[in-house]
């Protein structure tokens, strides 16, 4: 009997001790993040995605990718289960208008969909199904998605080592429409050579993209501004 009180004491204490640093911040009195983050990403109601390489914030498990509260507190809606996390590295993130979240990284799954290194997430904090799962598409993109970037107008640019995304040829860069489908090529397919690592929007609904490479018909390398798209 006293075993058991002396067991079920240990139990309920580490139970306590585990509630106790969920409600802490991970901004400086919980344990923080067991691994390495490498995105980040805000929403409009101030919730931050983290994103990159780790099974844990405030030791509960997740698999690199979590959302936490305006106070740090870790959010238990978002990816709650395990298996709803990401099975590899998360290298970008991007918040989509109507709140749902765009993940690119290195991996081939998002939860239980086949996410070849491009995925999604509803703004409920499940995986997207639908995403890149269309009759006649292909899931995700062929290569590493390093960077991700929303424009003024919702679309949202990839950028990364893949040569095709959907099952459509897109060297390096690519660009997806406000309702997830692919938008038309932004270059030709022989425009990018390399690697596109870094992107960013501009008020114009273009962006620049930078990283290694070399751009068909241009002289300066790793720099590349899309055209701005026609009224």
């Amino acid at each position: 009997m006293k075993k058991f009180l002396l067991v079920l004491m240990v139990s309920l204490g580490a139970a306590h001790a585990q509630t106790e640093e969920v409600v802490k911040s991970a901004y400086g009195a919980g344990q923080g993040v067991n691994g390495e983050v490498l995105a980040l990403a805000v929403q409009s109601d101030g919730k931050v995605i983290i994103g990159g390489r780790f099974s844990a914030v405030n030791g509960v498990p997740r698999n690199n990718i979590a959302r936490l509260n305006p106070d740090g507190t870790l959010d238990r809606s978002f990816a709650e289960k395990v298996e709803n996390g990401v099975n590899g590295q998360v290298n970008a993130l991007a918040v989509q208008p109507a709140g749902g979240v765009i993940v690119g990284g290195q991996f081939t799954q998002v939860g239980n969909v086949e996410a070849l290194n491009l995925g999604r997430y509803n703004a409920d904090g499940t995986p997207d199904k639908n995403f890149g799962n269309l009759p006649g598409q292909e899931p995700g993109a062929n290569g590493i998605v390093y960077a991700l970037a929303v424009q003024a107008d919702g679309k949202i640019v990839v950028g990364g080592n893949f040569s095709t995304v959907f099952g459509q040829p897109r060297r390096g860069v690519a660009r997806l429409n406000t309702d997830n489908t692919l938008d038309g090529p932004l270059v030709s397919q022989a425009g990018i050579l390399g690697p596109v690592r870094a992107l960013v929007a501009t008020p114009d609904d273009s962006f620049v993209a930078g990283g290694v490479f070399t751009v068909q018909n241009q002289e300066a390398k790793s720099l590349f501004k899309a055209p701005v798209p026609a009224k």
